[in-house]
């Protein structure tokens, strides 16, 4: 019976014969933990989303109609969004493939990737002002701050993949 021990032995023998297994380990790894990271990016802005649909069904009883459907494109826009950064490219080539992998250009992904985190949250601080506005102010005020923070997470996220192309 193989127990863990056992089998870290193993791969341990299998990482001496084979030298490129611990940097694929690594890559591995970083690989994970950008998938992690934009996962809760995701969430975190499918939360706005719900936040928005929640705000738009207050006006909506209130009979407060001026706002909603620049909310709803804008709810779209941020589903879209959230998808994209959730189901992005991992950024980096199998144990097996012929192209090699520059470990500096995988970090800069992940790091490009937790940059995403600050603009998540203005996001978030954004919506939570949206949902604290008066009756009154959605007819004064428009959304157009919202908006460019909006299309300003829409130009960072379709720009990963300048960032992953560059592997």
């Amino acid at each position: 019976m193989l127990t863990k021990e056992k089998v870290a032995e193993v791969f341990k023998g299998v990482a001496r014969i084979f030298p490129g297994i611990p940097s694929y380990q690594e890559r591995e790894g970083l690989r994970a933990q950008d998938k992690v990271i934009r996962e809760q990016l995701a969430a975190r802005i499918t939360e706005q989303v719900g936040n928005l649909q929640q705000t738009m069904a207050e006006l909506s009883n209130r009979v407060v109609l001026k706002p909603l459907a620049n909310l709803d494109q804008l709810c779209r826009k941020l589903m879209r969004l959230s998808d994209t950064i959730r189901f992005a490219s991992y950024g980096y080539a199998g144990l097996f493939s012929g192209t090699a992998v520059d470990e500096q250009k995988l970090a800069e992904l992940y790091d490009y990737d937790l940059s995403l985190h600050q603009e998540v949250e203005e996001l978030a601080v954004a919506v939570s002002t949206l949902q604290q506005r008066r009756d009154d102010q959605w007819g004064k005020e428009s959304l157009g701050d919202f908006q460019r923070l909006v299309n300003r997470l829409d130009e960072r996220i379709s720009s990963r993949e300048s960032v992953f192309t560059g592997l």
